[in-house]
């Protein structure tokens, strides 16, 4: 699907022109009571501007309690609805959020915003709570409809209930649609009865949330409805786009502590009609403060993420993740604990895949040397009532996993990763530059049950607490290479599949008996820095440095650094490039003799 410009450039873009045309024409409607005051009521002023000309300001003040409210925005031109003001002469914002509540009133929506092309509505400064609209009526605090642009800025969306969208129901009628979280909001402890705790987007509409301090966070989808529960914290459902960057909110995260049956964090849904894929973008905006899906929970799968896509007799689309630079830590599920990729056909996840176009974000940066980044660490594969499951901390159903430069610690599941095939698809799991360090699995550490691929390359399996008699099972085409598995009492391989579809080279594993007999595979002690305290990165005489020939390519590894360093104090075994997901950099101890100027003869471990 061909999509737009970023949306912060076009609203931008769409705000200069309303200025610059129609400053002359737009009025400021003030809602309060005493001296300056044009309106009593907040509707009455919302039509006083939707009647007037230009691009118009609604400024609410303090001067009145906003209860109960059901108020509509039906506006052709753009709008700003902005609270933080004492008193009507006030001129400018306090930033003291005016709350906007529902409470005490019919069972309704709090804010209803239809917006059509080219419209920007803006709202700034409110705290918008204890909207319930009954059953399954959607937007609990906001609902947003159309082919126009809703912003929402230093606002606060909570407390809210409805059907799906608890907080925030938005739905797109066109192409040009847009929902943006903007800084500094918060939507925090609403409900959905059935799908869409704290946001429930649909349609062709993009949603961007890459401004500082925004926060999805305390809120659930129950699933009172039959096949539903959805994204506690968000549900994504295709064609809808979400791009979320935000640095998130006191160190939590952008996606924190959200609850449902599938998709704690957020579900990603592809729609029923070809193309309708759904798609979620999550990358880091602040190097120091990486995108972060945090302490989520689903009773049943994907507790960050679920994926699911569609296949019909003649349409089919596709539930994706992009992530860069990104931590998702702390969630649990029954199975899925961090991502659960469901398929009817194929959905996948693309974990630091940068080569792959349609991740591609402006606007994305790399996560600061020193910052954990790049981590599924600490997700918890367990029962409703709190016991351990069988449950895999990735699990894919059908559907492919793409995954470069991340590190997985500290889970406790039945795999870290499994895969298995379902009517239709097989499971693909490709990992690169990686580590999977000390999780606690009561089977194997990666069981692929598909009839597809498994590649593991460059990366370091080791510290691990494994129930299963072997460290990986894999029954399709399988390749491993340039990695190391130092599991010691354990078998390195249970293979199933054809002896062609089997591609061992460049390993240094505890067990090599389960391997091909080849001079690449050895059995060894790696010689870590110091994986007592989690440090899995080579000493210089390793057995694992300058092992493997080297790749073309500015190739990096786990820490971003450069491959295929040589250590000129090392002997080279079939070439420069070291095993596992760290390559050694070149110290002043490593330098060729021949050089006078760098080399200086200290030894470095």
């Amino acid at each position: 699907m061909t999509r737009r410009p970023p949306i912060l450039l076009l609203a931008t873009c769409l705000g200069c022109c309303a200025v610059a045309a129609g400053d002359a024409l737009a009025a400021i409607f003030t809602v309060g009571s005493g001296a300056g005051c044009s309106h009593g009521t907040i509707q009455s002023a919302l039509n006083a501007a939707a009647a007037a000309p230009g691009a118009d300001t609604v400024r609410l003040t303090r001067s009145l309690t906003y209860e109960p409210e059901a108020n509509t925005i039906n506006d052709s031109q753009n709008l700003n609805l902005v609270g933080g003001f004492a008193t009507c002469t006030q001129t400018v914002s306090d930033n003291i959020k005016t709350v906007v509540s529902g409470a005490g009133g019919a069972a309704a929506t709090v804010l209803k915003v239809f917006a059509g092309t080219g419209v920007v509505v803006k709202l700034r400064h409110l705290n918008i709570t204890l909207g319930d609209p009954g059953g399954d009526v959607a937007g609990g605090g906001i609902y947003f409809q159309g082919d126009g642009v809703l912003e929402i800025i230093e606002s606060s969306i909570t407390n809210n209930t409805a059907g799906s969208g608890g907080g925030i129901y938005a739905f797109a009628t066109g192409n040009n649609a847009e929902l943006v979280i903007s800084e500094s909001t918060l939507i925090t402890g609403n409900t959905a009865r059935n799908n869409g705790g704290g946001v429930s987007i649909a349609g062709p509409l993009e949603m961007t949330m890459t401004a500082p301090s925004s926060l999805i966070a305390f809120n659930k989808a129950l699933g009172q409805a039959a096949g539903t529960g959805y994204g506690g914290g968000l549900q994504v459902s295709g064609p809808a786009i979400a791009y979320i960057g935000t640095s998130g909110f006191g160190g939590l995260g952008a996606i924190y502590s959200n609850s449902a049956i599938d998709g704690g964090g957020i579900s990603i849904i592809s729609g029923t009609s070809d193309g309708a894929d759904a798609l979620v973008h999550l990358y880091t905006t602040v190097p120091t403060q990486p995108i972060g899906l945090i302490g989520n929970y689903a009773s049943d799968t994907g507790g960050a993420v679920y994926l699911q896509g569609y296949s019909g007799l003649l349409s089919s689309a596709v539930g994706r993740l992009c992530a860069s630079d990104f931590r998702i830590d702390g969630n649990a599920a029954r199975d899925g604990s961090a991502i659960y990729m469901n398929s009817d056909f194929i959905s996948s996840a693309y974990l630091n895949a940068l080569n792959e176009p349609s991740c591609t974000r402006p606007g994305a940066v790399r996560c600061s040397s020193g910052t954990p980044c790049n981590t599924i660490s600490g997700n918890e594969a367990v029962t409703t009532n709190g016991q351990p499951s069988d449950g895999a901390t990735l699990r894919l159903l059908g559907s492919m996993l793409f995954a470069y430069r991340f590190e997985m610690r500290g889970n406790r599941a039945g795999d870290a990763i499994r895969g298995t095939d379902d009517t239709d698809d097989c499971a693909v799991v490709h990992i690169e530059d990686c580590l999977l360090a000390n999780n606690e699995v009561s089977r194997q550490l990666i069981r692929n049950e598909s009839s597809c691929n498994t590649r593991t390359i460059d990366c370091t399996l080791a510290g691990n607490t494994i129930g299963s008699t072997d460290v990986l099972h894999t029954e399709g085409y399988t390749v491993l290479s340039n990695s190391i598995i130092d599991q010691p009492g354990h078998l390195t391989l249970a293979y199933s599949g054809s002896a062609t579809d089997l591609v061992v080279n460049n390993i240094l594993a505890s067990d090599i008996s389960t391997l091909p007999s080849d001079p690449g595979i050895i059995s060894g002690d790696p010689s870590f820095v110091d994986p007592a305290n989690g440090n899995y990165r080579l000493r210089r005489y390793s057995l694992a440095t300058d092992f493997a020939p080297p790749v073309a390519g500015d190739d990096r590894d786990l820490d971003n650094h450069p491959r295929d360093q040589d250590l000129g104090s090392v002997p080279n075994l079939f070439g420069v490039r070291d095993l596992g997901a760290y390559e050694r950099q070149v110290d002043a101890s490593d330098c060729h003799p021949s050089d006078t100027v760098f080399c200086n003869g200290f030894e470095v471990e």
